[in-house]
């Protein structure tokens, strides 16, 4: 209507708005909005001082207490302070016309003073307005609500709102869902590097059916073949490069496949983690949690797993175990860092709904933009805490419970890798010693060769050490599958644009490319060697 002097619940319905009018100023909605001591609505909407000078700052209406601190705030400041400004040029409007009832202007006097100016309520009808257009324009789908918050559609003129048309914006915003979210920031969870995520576990996991596929073709021959004791000196003294089995060569191949990709993984992996240093990770922001602590275990888990491989293959060097500790501490302290903002949340808040209101900072984070101030027109919407309910839920469970399973178990294993590499450099150096003794004494060379590379470090028999081996990496298969879980969390909030493959997203896909040329390029040789005896290529 023409003459509404406050409107109440901006947002919350399509239909008429409930209004306190000039034509009916003992309506209810008048009496509670101006005289009932539990509304606020200039004590909180405009902090008990001058609604004219608050209300044309846009970070003073949408200030969010949950977007600045997890722990304070109940949601409602933004909304209550929203909702006056936005009424504020028509009560202006109306004091100048002198048409207010005096017990509701004596009301209104204090926080909307005479001194006013046009210029000070254009800078509020910017200020009410202009963060919803804003909103709606950095919005993933801004097909719904690009009319309803158009700036004609919101204002009636440069001074004054229109309060249907905001209602309707906000209305549209505040419904639409992850549609009136932005997505996330591309460099870290865009559909490129996303996909390289995957593919890191994806890869470690078919390296691992690679070697159980060759392990399997091993035990098969071994077993159609003479005894070892009769064929051992065959091997050991007769095999050269040349009469190697092309199941020999081609192992050889994909365990320098192994090795490659390896170091791949590691650079990767560390660059990704020295990026999330400087990316505010100290600063509690659920955003920032929900981004980054998948890829932190995603630097350990399928890293390690990939060095399990190789101490099994014996190409765990020392170069290797450096280069991998090196990530698994980087991780680490980004992992931690994050994890340890995560912690305070389930001991000091007790009910599901504060949990959830916490964990929902990240779409007011995600949303936040200069128009508003730095903050969120989302944190304004009458009734704004369902959005993702079960994935918040479970996203923040899997945060809570799965990533401290992942690291554990990885850092057992990584120094387990460690304490295995030492016991086989020790028992090498007393066979060495053992050997030179023995040839001492003989007066000349010892004719048996102490094969102590051969003897696994943990245990007295091979059969032992394989049980072991297959037992942990089975369990790493099913990290692997936790891991996916926590990597599917930017998918599973939405934040992520899967069809933007910008020329970043390409870049990141790309980095595998160099491990798996180099494999291709080995099995090439060996093909055309093989089948038309083809020279050999140049390495």
């Amino acid at each position: 209507m023409a003459d509404n002097l406050f409107c109440d619940n901006i947002g919350n319905t399509t239909d008429s708005l409930e209004c306190c009018t000039i034509s009916d100023q003992n309506s209810p909605i008048c009496q509670t909005n101006f005289f009932n001591p539990n509304v606020y609505t200039f004590s909180n909407g405009c902090y008990n001082r001058s609604c004219i000078e608050m209300c044309q700052k846009r970070k003073s209406v949408y200030i969010s207490d949950q977007q600045e601190d997890v722990f304070r705030g109940n949601g409602m400041g933004p909304k209550r302070r929203f909702l006056t400004c936005a009424n504020v040029p028509a009560m202006a409007g109306y004091l100048d016309q002198k048409v207010i009832q005096q017990n509701l202007s004596d009301a209104m006097a204090p926080y909307i003073p005479d001194n006013r100016t046009n210029d000070d309520l254009r800078g509020i009808t910017l200020a009410v307005t202009e963060c919803l257009t804003s909103t709606c324009h950095s919005a993933r789908n801004s097909t719904d609500c690009r009319g309803r918050c158009s700036a004609t559609n919101l204002m009636i003129n440069n001074t004054t709102p229109n309060i249907q048309g905001m209602n309707g914006c906000l209305y549209s915003l505040c419904h639409e869902g992850y549609n009136s979210l932005p997505y996330a920031d591309a460099d870290v969870i865009g559909i490129g590097v996303f996909a390289s995520y995957i593919m890191q576990c994806m890869f470690v996991v078919i390296l691992w059916f690679g070697l159980l596929a060759f392990h399997m073709i091993n035990r098969r021959r071994q077993s159609q073949s003479q005894p070892q004791h009769e064929r051992e000196p065959v091997e050991k003294h007769e095999q050269t490069p040349s009469t190697k089995s092309a199941t020999a060569k081609h192992e050889v191949n994909f365990t320098n496949f192994l090795v490659q990709f390896h170091k791949a993984q590691c650079y990767f992996s560390a660059t990704i983690q020295i990026a999330s240093l400087s990316y505010d990770i100290f600063d509690i922001d659920l955003l920032v949690t929900f981004l980054l602590i998948p890829l932190a275990t995603n630097g350990v888990l399928p890293v390690v797993f990939n060095l399990v491989l190789l101490f099994r293959q014996g190409k765990a060097t020392m170069d290797v175990l450096f280069l991998t500790t090196a990530c698994w501490i980087l991780s680490s302290v980004v992992y931690w860092v994050l994890y340890s903002h995560i912690i305070p949340l389930n001991q000091h808040m007790s009910t599901d709904e504060q949990k959830y209101r916490a964990y929902q900072q990240f779409m007011y984070k995600l949303s936040s933009i200069d128009a508003c101030g730095g903050y969120s027109a989302l944190a304004v919407c009458p009734d704004n805490f369902h959005l993702g309910r079960d994935e918040i839920t479970l996203a923040s469970h899997n945060l809570r419970v799965l990533t401290p399973i992942i690291w554990t178990f990885s850092t057992v294993c990584l120094f387990s890798v460690f304490l295995g590499k030492y016991i086989k450099y020790h028992r090498g150096a007393k066979a060495r010693y053992a050997q030179v003794a023995a040839a001492s004494a003989s007066g000349g060379e010892s004719e048996t060769e102490t094969r102590y590379d051969d003897h696994p470090p943990f245990f007295r028999s091979r059969f032992g050490a394989d049980v072991a081996y297959w037992l942990t990496t089975t369990c790493f298969l099913a990290g692997i599958g936790m891991q996916l879980s926590l990597l599917s969390i930017g998918t599973s909030l939405n934040m992520m644009n899967r069809g933007n493959w910008s020329f970043g997203q390409i870049v990141a896909v790309t980095i595998w490319a160099q491990p798996l040329m180099g494999y291709l390029y080995d099995e090439l040789k060996e093909l055309l060697w093989d089948r038309w005896r083809v020279g050999r290529i140049p390495k």
